[in-house]
């Protein structure tokens, strides 16, 4: 086996009031408050509007998946010279939760359905990207094992524009 590189990532926890939780991101500095939003509260025994409403960390964990499925999928474009940049690629991301039998709440599927709006001509290599690129993106690698991770595309042609005349 070939000689790995690695790194770390290093976060400092604090747990507030439960079931607030804070990370700072020592690579930025930057802070993340966690909490138990409606649902997700309510299963753990917070009455509705008892605590303050944070997004929770499955949340976070469908948001992290699709926003580095979403910068692989853009990067997959680019190589093939598709631009993606601004509103032209957009997604949106659900999640299913599932409650084991033991009663916790369980991540089980993360579906993404990308918009793409590009030239006619680039559909073939933007549905062949997509087809590819989940096995690239280090998040939606590092969690597959144990999260059905699926994309989705839908395909919008640009609309030709008459040249201006000259």
């Amino acid at each position: 086996m070939a000689d790995e590189t690695t790194h770390e990532v290093r976060v400092h926890l604090t747990r507030e009031k439960p079931p607030i939780r804070r990370a700072v991101l020592e690579m930025t500095g930057d802070e993340v408050t966690f909490g138990t939003p409606g649902w997700q509260g309510e299963h753990y025994g917070f009455a509705p509007g008892s605590v303050p409403e944070h997004p929770g960390t499955l949340d976070y964990l469908v948001a992290s998946v699709a926003g580095c499925l979403i910068g692989t999928y853009g990067g997959a474009l680019k190589a093939r010279g598709i631009d993606s940049a601004g509103d032209r690629l957009t997604a949106d991301a659900i999640g299913e939760v599932v409650v084991d039998p033991d009663g916790v709440l369980r991540l089980r599927s993360i579906v993404v359905r990308y918009t793409l709006h590009a030239p006619e001509d680039k559909r073939d290599a933007a549905e062949r990207a997509n087809a590819h690129h989940a096995a690239h993106c280090p998040n939606a690698r590092s969690v597959a094992a144990a999260i059905d991770i699926t994309t989705e595309l839908d395909f919008q042609p640009l609309r030709e524009t008459a040249a201006a005349p000259g």
